[in-house]
């Protein structure tokens, strides 16, 4: 990847040729050693950052914007004032693994709606905060000619996550990397699980189900399967391996059920989604995964065609479960088969519904692990289509204490 990000005339190239401190790390581009004033008037030093998109091809994306982050305390004027000719907004936090940002700066040429290339828009800001240094000292240069090697990041995805990379939130997004994923039962529900997971860095992708991918699964799961996919009757873990595979690696198959027998398999898992059609199965499933503590959310769904009026209504639910928050199962879990299953007994399963309950699981699992914002310590989600309703549970207190 690095060796087009470095070919000739480009942003990074031009920094590094000049003797900037300058290097690419998870789509951002940074400049180490800025010479900056702070407001006792000692010359100090900081980093510059701002997101360089660079596509599968290797071609780099133009500014989005005229903005950067900086890593280190309010940068001043020679007199100690602060220079507010590029002070933006002080909001401290990770931009990317392994760098903190403080404050964002934004300033441009007023002949200029934006920057042509990353080159011209960080040596802008270089000279703002190193002319004020040099009224001080004279030997202040961001031109220290220190070469970094410019590294691989070990990401799972085959080609540059650049949505993260342009939302500037890269970091949040490494938070879940270290995970390893298990989806229990590859129907329209999990298909919408993997189709949501296989976007985000987790280091692994394990897939259970023992069940062939046939016509009527085409209808309710993400993409567009072709006659051709359906004419090689492939088990649905090996047709959804293949389906993601270009996108990343670390997606492993297991063409069979969860039983007595192999459940304890689910103990190398950080988290498991339970997508099983079965009481029976889920009531195994939870039960020993309750047991070892591992997290999980589970889903369920229950459509019925209204007698009288030709139209569906129904609800799908997500429940999550943590070693610390257990206690609701029994409530919001069914574990009978047959009638006393209200969920999946109808047996009516609609695209649309089995994304939402997707996203719904998807969502809790990201809050549990640190990446959306979590206000209510929610544990059960409950959606119902014909009232458009969302309704919660939220964890007892002491649960989490």
């Amino acid at each position: 990847m690095y060796a087009k990000l470095t070919a000739p005339e480009s942003s990074l190239e031009k920094l590094v040729n000049e003797g900037y401190e300058a290097e690419v790390r998870h789509q951002t581009l940074l400049v180490h050693k800025v010479p900056f004033v702070s407001s006792d008037r000692i010359v100090k030093y900081g980093t510059l950052a701002c997101p360089y998109v660079v596509d599968a091809v290797g071609n780099v994306s133009p500014p989005e914007n005229h903005q950067v982050w900086w890593s280190d305390e309010t940068p001043c004027y020679a007199n100690g004032q602060q220079l507010k000719a590029i002070l933006f907004s002080e909001n401290p936090h990770e931009l990317i693994p392994g760098l903190n940002v403080r404050w964002q700066f934004s300033n441009k040429p007023t002949d200029l709606a934006n920057f042509s290339d990353h080159y011209s828009k960080m040596v802008h800001y270089i000279c703002h905060l190193s002319d004020q240094a040099r009224a001080i000292d004279q030997t202040a240069d961001a031109r220290t000619g220190r070469v970094i090697e410019q590294m691989e990041t070990g990401s799972v995805f085959r080609y540059a996550d650049t949505a993260s990379a342009r939302a500037e939130i890269v970091a949040v997004s490494q938070r879940l990397a270290t995970q390893k994923i298990a989806i229990i039962g590859l129907g329209g529900t999990g298909s919408y699980v993997l189709d949501q997971v296989a976007k985000t860095p987790v280091l692994e992708i394990h897939l259970f189900d023992a069940d062939i991918f046939e016509q009527h699964n085409a209808f309710r799961a993400p993409g567009a399967a072709s006659a051709e996919d359906l004419r090689e009757r492939l088990c649905k873990v090996e047709f959804f391996k293949r389906r993601y595979e270009p996108m990343r690696c670390s997606i492993f198959t297991h063409d069979y059920f969860i039983t007595e027998a192999n459940v304890s398999e689910l103990d190398v898992f950080d988290f498991v989604f339970v997508c099983v059609d079965k009481g029976s199965a889920r009531r195994t499933i939870t039960s020993y995964l309750k047991k070892q503590g591992v997290a999980f959310v589970d889903v369920g769904m229950a459509i019925e065609l209204v007698s009288g009026s030709s139209t569906l209504a129904g609800m799908c639910r997500a429940t999550l479960v943590t070693a610390d928050s257990n206690s609701h199962i029994e409530e919001t879990i069914p574990m009978m088969d047959g009638e006393q299953d209200a969920l999946y007994g109808s047996n009516i399963q609609i695209a649309d519904m089995n994304m939402l309950n997707a996203a719904l699981a998807v969502i809790q699992w990201k809050q549990f692990s640190g990446f959306y914002q979590d206000d209510f310590g929610t544990h059960h989600l409950a959606y119902t289509v014909n009232s458009q309703s969302l309704a919660r549970s939220v964890q007892i207190k002491a649960e989490l204490e």
